[in-house]
């Protein structure tokens, strides 16, 4: 092997171990990135007007996306009426909503509707979840065991302690 193939070999396994470390994307963005502050997750945005036992969903797709599912599901007591799952195997472009009715049966004071959106959004298979409060807590729920703080959203957040505590 000659000097300048030596030479291009090195310059070359240089290169790609460079290649090699760097991430186009931040994996663990710090909190002073002036980057877009959104979540990971599937690239959506989902709104809900509700009402006693129903919603209007409507999901927006901030990128294009092939093989979407969207699931709905209940939490703390929340039962779903209407479809659980309203879109299958959908194709969407960017910018494109999905709207669809959400009947349900809310449970007894607070519970919540669940919206979940997977597909594959420019290649990367992608989920992401919203929760939609419903009613309002019995005094029951307010008393739960842990430390309440306020999200960034301006939602309260409880802190439960750990169950295995030694």
């Amino acid at each position: 092997m000659n000097f300048k193939a030596i030479a291009a070999l090195s310059s070359l396994l240089a290169l790609t171990a460079q290649v090699a470390c760097t991430s186009p994307s931040k994996s663990n963005p710090t909190p002073g990135d002036s980057a877009d502050t959104q979540k990971a997750g599937a690239p959506v945005t989902v709104n809900a007007k509700l009402a006693e036992d129903q919603a209007q969903v409507s999901v927006r797709f901030d990128a294009p996306a092939t093989d979407v599912q969207v699931s709905i599901s209940g939490v703390d007591g929340l039962a779903v009426r209407s479809a659980a799952t309203p879109v299958t195997g959908g194709s969407f472009v960017q910018d494109a909503v999905s709207e669809f009715d959400v009947e349900f049966t809310p449970g007894e004071g607070q519970s919540h509707l669940v919206v979940t959106v997977t597909g594959d959004f420019r290649g990367t298979h992608l989920s992401r979840v919203f929760s939609f409060a419903v009613g309002t807590p019995t005094a029951a729920q307010q008393k739960t065991e842990g430390t309440t703080v306020t999200g960034d959203d301006g939602q309260p957040i409880k802190v439960l302690p750990s169950s295995n505590a030694e």
